[in-house]
């Protein structure tokens, strides 16, 4: 399952949009199919839409970091590639696992009931109200697209309920058991010399360092906290607090195999040697109750997760074609920022009693509130489309 946009759809048109620059998809190439999951077909329209929604929920939340650099052109996950091929790959992913759960809502005697409907509907028909017309060209957004979109988020929250209904979630202590160290962490890392240089610490000086580490560790056997005994010997130091379990693989392994000997409130006699490091460490609790009890909800949760994705993968088919000429000629040509100022509008007070309504359905109370955007729409080139790349695909 995609964490990332899994509820994101949900969270941020309510901000507003305007459109900066676009060169967008037109309403006459929409209904190309990008690919067909299980028999049904997914639309460039609908795709377009989620695409742009999601990109301006996280242009309004992170855009102001990147100022007039191209947040979708850098490696904001680690992943060797753009951020806005992760986003292309996570909507596309998302799109793929919703259809799949439509064809099985029978399966959990799920349902879209008619008050689901009737607040879909309103939802989108304030969306599509909301917003002018270069705005609605360049999300493909019109109500019957809006509609399904907004219908596919609502089985998934309801199917993601009722698949996840079947997970255990009874926890033992004794699998969530965590304990709580700190500790404070000296570098013998290489430094650089007055030329610029890396060299290497001279015996010298880690055994220096060494003895600072000693020295905080003989004021806390005197009677001082560890954070004060640190700021001691050098004002920078900072502690690190930190809970683990018996299925920890971040810690340093010295550093673990040393805490593990100790019991609550007791110091390390002398300090733990990492890479590149000396660390001098505390127990504070060989059971700390509140990071158990948060360890166990972290448990359920990942059960969950790991439920779903065992069911979609089961359903999901081996070879899922993509319309790649379609799909690539995507790319994030329009840029959307927050007005300055919010106005107030009849679609505003729909969507408040739509929302009043429906409180059950989180997902789609959740995109009501997305019809309370009326927004403005400004462009500083005029729209381009794709429209002759997709033709090329018919």
């Amino acid at each position: 399952m995609n964490k990332f946009s899994k509820r994101v759809l949900a969270a941020g048109i309510c901000a507003g949009m305007s459109i900066l620059a676009l060169t967008g998809c037109s309403s006459d190439n929409k209904k190309t199919v990008v690919t067909t999951v299980d028999g049904t077909d997914i639309t460039l329209g609908e795709l377009n839409f989620s695409l742009r929604y999601q990109q301006a929920v996280m242009e309004n939340a992170l855009g102001v970091m990147f100022g007039s650099s191209n947040m979708w052109e850098q490696d904001l996950t680690g992943q060797g590639v753009p951020y806005g091929t992760v986003m292309k790959e996570s909507v596309l992913e998302d799109y793929e696992e919703m259809v799949l759960l439509e064809k099985h809502m029978a399966d959990y005697n799920v349902e879209v009931t008619e008050e689901d409907k009737a607040a879909i509907g309103e939802a989108a028909a304030a969306f599509v109200a909301g917003n002018d017309e270069k705005t609605l060209k360049a999300m493909t957004a019109d109500e019957e697209t809006v509609s399904r979109v907004l219908t596919l988020y609502t089985i998934r929250s309801k199917m993601t309920t009722a698949i996840e209904a079947d997970v255990d979630t009874e926890v033992s202590d004794e699998e969530a058991a965590q304990k709580t160290i700190q500790y404070v962490a000296f570098s013998t890392a290489d430094k650089q010399d007055e030329e610029g240089n890396t060299v290497a610490l001279t015996d010298e000086e880690i055994a220096e360092i060494k003895q600072q580490a000693q020295d905080v560790i003989d004021a806390v056997k005197d009677g001082e906290t560890l954070e004060d005994a640190a700021k001691e010997v050098d004002e920078n130091k900072s502690v690190t607090t930190y809970s683990y379990g018996s299925d920890e693989t971040i810690l340093n392994e010295n550093l673990k195999e040393t805490a593990d000997k100790l019991q609550d409130g007791e110091v390390a006699e002398e300090p733990v040697e990492g890479e590149k490091m000396f660390y001098v460490v505390q127990m504070q609790s060989t059971f700390d109750e509140e990071a158990t009890e948060t360890r166990k909800e972290e448990i359920v949760d990942e059960r969950k997760n790991d439920l779903y994705k065992e069911v979609i993968d089961g359903w999901m088919p081996e070879d899922v074609e993509i319309n790649e000429k379609v799909w690539d000629a995507l790319t994030f040509n329009i840029k959307f920022e927050a007005p300055e100022e919010e106005t107030t509008s009849e679609a505003d007070t729909e969507a408040e009693a739509v929302s009043e309504a429906e409180s059950e359905s989180e997902t789609v109370s959740e995109a009501e509130e997305a019809s309370e955007a009326e927004t403005t729409s400004e462009t500083e080139s005029e729209t381009e489309t794709v429209s002759e790349t997709e033709s090329e695909t018919k």
